[in-house]
């Protein structure tokens, strides 16, 4: 959390974002507070962690660190990647350029099979 601000990302509208729940998970992905990865907190288990590196499960995990989705993440992402030896940063994904259709989260998100629990 708190890589993605106001001046990371100064426009946080899309036109081509028409679904109000689409908005809405995006607004929740860029602060971090989905309902997959925070759900702990409303229900007092224990934190969530990924099932395939037993990392704790962030949307910064999930979008652009866990390893078991990185053939996803080179598909729904490629030129959202930093210029810095590829790596992919979260300010980036969620950013104009893989928001837009073809490089979106939505897709990434959805092929992952992620979407209907965030």
């Amino acid at each position: 959390m708190g890589e993605i601000t106001t001046t990371s990302i100064p426009h946080w509208t899309y036109t081509h974002v028409q679904d109000c729940r689409a908005e809405t998970l995006l607004a929740r992905l860029r602060i971090g507070h989905t309902y997959l990865t925070q759900r702990f907190l409303l229900t007092r288990d224990p934190q969530p962690y990924c099932d395939d590196c037993l990392e704790p499960l962030t949307v910064r995990h999930l979008v652009v660190e866990c390893p078991s989705l990185i053939e996803l993440r080179h598909r729904y992402f490629y030129r959202c990647r930093g210029r810095d030896s590829g790596v992919y940063h979260l300010s980036q994904v969620l950013g104009p350029a893989c928001v837009a259709l073809g490089h979106d989260v939505f897709g990434f998100l959805g092929e992952a099979g992620l979407l209907p629990y965030l």
